[in-house]
């Protein structure tokens, strides 16, 4: 008898073990599947962020994610001399053009309150290039004058799709929703495992760490996902530095005080032979099937960035990954609600703080 639970309760692990690593059913295509609910689950998305903004409120109301920002700091995005023609598309078709930018560092909780660098969190990096059809670039056809990248420190988005999100985000205990019921093959092992590897500890600055896009998007006729790694790292923040809530901030304003910051900005193809689905962002595209390949190079020039005014310039930027080249719009369920959910949350927020979202972003 003793023998028998033993087996019964191995082979329950190994069936959960499976459950985790295999239960994504997202099939692998080329194109876009557009599901039939999305207009309904773009609604239902956008109130309950508004909900969660407010709910955040303090003496404004914050982004609902990715509320409390390390910095805005001006950076150049330099495409690399030497491209393989077949990523020469949009920006990348101009091997050696330089242009401007923006980048947001973030915490990736949503509201200011308790929001402590030194708890375990998703960090982001938001880069917002301009005067990107200056070089005779085409236009978005949605009328953007920027090319925006948003990204974060984990290759692979928490939950599968947008009415998991949802649900996510409508349950009172987040823990819980994953391991809803008594079935325990009907839990969702594996985008709990994925949630729990999101919270990190935090990096030892924002600018040594790498960043990636989750979500899938074009590149010219190919589907990519692309990636922000620091081309060095550092020796470790002492422990005293990292007690302090805000030490992410001031390690780098010490370091771009210091010297300049770099990333490499790289873009890993799709290959449909591969599992690499677009629209299941919870899926790793494996680099051993499909490596990354730097096409661009971030450099974060020596600045000081903490003035007031800087501060609240940086608040206010709106950042969209539809503010986007067609060559290298968002493709996947999670993007396409995106583009209406940031839109709604942008325009409550700026309406409630009585605050304009910048124009001039030239420096």
């Amino acid at each position: 008898m003793r023998f028998l639970k033993i087996v019964l309760v191995i082979s329950l692990f190994l069936c959960l073990f499976f459950a985790y690593h295999f239960s994504s059913n997202a099939p692998v295509t080329e194109n876009e599947i557009i599901r039939d609910d999305e207009e309904v689950q773009a609604n239902r998305s956008a109130k309950q962020f508004i909900k969660d903004l407010d709910a955040d409120r303090t003496t404004y109301v914050a982004r609902g994610a990715h509320s409390k920002a390390h910095a805005c700091v001006k950076a150049y995005f330099e495409i690399n001399e030497k491209i393989e023609p077949e990523f020469q598309h949009g920006l990348f078709s101009l091997p050696g053009k330089t242009y401007k930018a923006w980048i947001r560092f973030s915490n990736g909780k949503g509201g200011m309150k308790g929001n402590y660098d030194s708890n375990k969190d998703a960090h982001g990096m938001a880069l917002k290039l301009f005067n990107v059809y200056q070089h005779g670039l085409e236009r978005h056809t949605g009328g953007s004058e920027t090319q925006e990248f948003l990204m974060h420190d984990s290759p692979v988005f928490f939950v599968a799709n947008i009415n998991d999100y949802n649900q996510f985000l409508e349950s009172e205990d987040k823990i819980l929703y994953f391991v809803k019921g008594i079935n325990p093959f009907k839990w969702k092992l594996r985008e709990l495992m994925n949630a729990l590897e999101t919270l990190k500890p935090p990096p030892e600055s924002p600018l040594k760490t790498q960043y990636f896009s989750n979500t899938a998007y074009k590149l010219g006729p190919r589907n990519i996902k692309f990636s922000a790694r620091a081309c060095s790292l550092q020796d470790k923040t002492s422990s005293d530095e990292k007690s302090n809530p805000d030490f992410l901030q001031k390690e780098m304003a010490k370091e771009l005080i210091a010297g300049e910051g770099c990333f490499d900005f790289m873009v890993q193809l799709q290959d449909p032979k591969k599992y690499m689905p677009i629209e299941d962002p919870s899926i790793e595209w494996r680099e051993s099937d499909s490596p990354f390949i730097p096409v661009a190079k971030i450099v974060i020039p020596r600045q000081s960035f903490n003035s007031p005014e800087q501060r609240e310039f940086c608040e206010n930027l709106s950042f969209s990954p539809w503010n986007s080249l067609d060559t290298h719009r968002p493709i996947g369920e999670l993007n396409r609600i995106r583009k209406e959910v940031y839109k709604a949350s942008s325009k409550y927020r700026h309406t409630q703080n009585h605050a304009d979202v910048p124009t001039n972003l030239d420096w």
